[in-house]
């Protein structure tokens, strides 16, 4: 059984709004990311989307799923990014005629979340060359992929055993079963409703695993029934199932359960954290609606925390923190639902037969290193995600823990005896995972594939595990070692690319 960790949920929100970074002055008319102080908080906060800069000084900025904010041109800085559409256009154009190179800009597509251009770039591989290997394989994934499953009425009965609920609803897309509570009405920024939206982005990481591994030249069993799921709208009620299961779910924010082959998750707008935080936005809301009644010469000042603020700036601020708390509901889910479909997806095909006690470092590593959100979006394949590259670079110089035996053999988690400890561990894996999966994919593969062999249901040692790694990448630790680490301090959040080029 795997789950994940429930720490970063309300912590990364109010960490987004209260994170001490610099203040900055504005440069150019229009971009892409704004470095935005809010009004009345000494923070300043990350935003992606579009801006126009007014007539007065002010700026109108649009997120693209969770509305427009207002705020003075002094209180930001507006950087030009290019996005990642434009990104891949241009390597395309650089790549014409190239094949290999034309495959190499399919994976860095699909490493982006940009799956519709990864095809585009595989069929401009296969124009330039109609037999290269790679390419054929992607091409006849995708007819595989795209043929029609049996009938899931056998999963729907398993699903409804396991749960108990026969009020759950039944919703299906071509790879995943979905048993839930959600409603079915289009979501306050989507026209689709949870549950369409969960089974979207459950066949997007369904597709993106196996391209990843189809792509590189590494074939794995296509699953030939649809996976089950369950989507609870309620934490209470999700927390009382998981509990039933395992009292150490306790804490989980959605699990795989490799036994009865269900991965469980609920609508994190619902813990009592988020609505502690969904009450202080709504009140700030409330406020601020009711200021707005008064005549102007009546309108007071605002006291928030030590502050006294105006209406204009209580007003940005409320719809900041209003828009901060939409996003990291979405992020939240997209992190948690794409963390576990990995467990899912290794687990159903032949990655990590389920037979087989894998390590934890190994399956929470692959997990990890598919999980980013990024901004209420799926970032792709090996993103950098930020919160686990600060717990790695918070253990680094701990090289008693921060050891590739150390990980290898599993004592990263097996040693952990607190949640912190824990993760740290989730730090050192996505890290480990994520320097072998980019520089020595073939290895690394060779080291899952002889895991896999192991007798069932049997722990395996971390001697032997060592053993099986040494046997995969050799015994010259060291070199990896300075390896991983001069990779590991050339991983850059978007956020410290930009702060670089200052």
């Amino acid at each position: 059984m795997h789950s994940a960790d429930n720490s970063t949920g309300v912590t990364r929100i109010l960490g987004s709004v209260v994170a001490l970074l610099a203040f900055y002055n504005i440069p150019e008319a229009s971009a892409d990311l704004v470095l935005y102080r809010v009004p009345g908080l000494s923070s300043v906060v990350a935003l992606q989307g579009t801006t126009t800069v007014n007539q007065g000084g002010s700026v109108t900025y649009k997120h693209p799923e969770f509305g427009t904010l207002y705020f003075d041109i002094k209180d930001a800085k507006i950087h030009r990014v290019p996005t990642t559409s434009a990104v891949f256009y241009r390597r395309m154009r650089i790549a014409e005629g190239d094949a290999d190179k034309l495959m190499d800009t399919a994976r860095w597509a699909l490493r982006n979340g940009l799956l519709k251009q990864h095809y585009e770039a595989v069929d401009k591989a296969l124009e330039a060359n109609p037999q290269h290997p790679d390419a054929l394989r992607v091409h006849d994934l995708k007819r595989r992929i795209e043929t029609p499953l049996a009938d899931s009425s056998q999963q729907e009965r398993e699903m409804r055993a396991l749960v108990g609920r026969p009020d759950m609803k039944i919703r299906t897309s071509k790879h995943f079963i979905l048993m839930h509570d959600t409603s079915d009405k289009p979501t306050a920024h989507k026209k689709t409703s949870r549950s369409e939206q969960r089974l979207e982005l459950l066949e997007l990481v369904y597709e993106s695993f196996m391209l990843r591994f189809f792509s590189h030249g590494v074939d794995l069993d296509i699953p030939e029934e649809r996976l089950k799921v369950v989507l609870f709208s309620e934490h209470r009620d999700y927390l009382q199932f998981a509990t039933q299961l395992n009292p150490t779910l306790q804490s989980a924010s959605g699990f795989w359960d490799g036994h009865n082959n269900t991965s469980v998750f609920y609508d994190h707008a619902t813990t009592d954290d988020f609505k502690v935080l969904q009450g202080i936005s709504d009140q700030l809301q409330a406020m601020k609606e009711s200021a707005k009644k008064l005549k102007r010469n009546e309108r007071p000042a605002f006291k928030v925390g030590d502050r006294i603020i105006e209406l204009k700036d209580l007003a940005r601020m409320a719809d900041t923190i209003d828009l901060l708390v939409g996003i990291e509901r979405e992020n939240l889910d997209i992190e948690v639902v794409s963390h576990e479909a990995t467990h899912q997806m290794a687990g159903n095909t032949g990655l990590f037969p389920r037979d087989v006690v894998v390590p934890s470092w190994v399956h929470e590593g692959l997990a990890t290193y598919f999980e980013t959100p990024d901004d209420a979006a799926w970032s792709g394949i090996g993103a950098v995600n930020t919160d686990r590259l600060n717990l790695y670079r918070a253990l680094e110089r701990d090289r008693v823990h921060s050891n590739i035996d150390f990980i290898v053999g599993d004592q990263i988690f097996d040693t952990a005896a607190t949640l912190m400890g824990t993760l740290h561990g989730y730090g050192q894996a996505w890290a480990l995972t994520h320097f072998l999966m980019e520089r020595h994919f073939k290895e690394f593969i060779t080291f899952y594939r002889r895991i896999g062999e192991m007798p069932p249901d049997v722990l395996i040692s971390p001697q032997v595990l060592t053993d099986l790694f040494s046997e995969s990448f050799g015994t010259d630790r060291r070199s990896l070692d300075n390896e991983w680490r001069a990779y590991m301090r050339s991983l850059k959040t978007d956020l410290e690319l930009i702060l670089e080029e200052e």
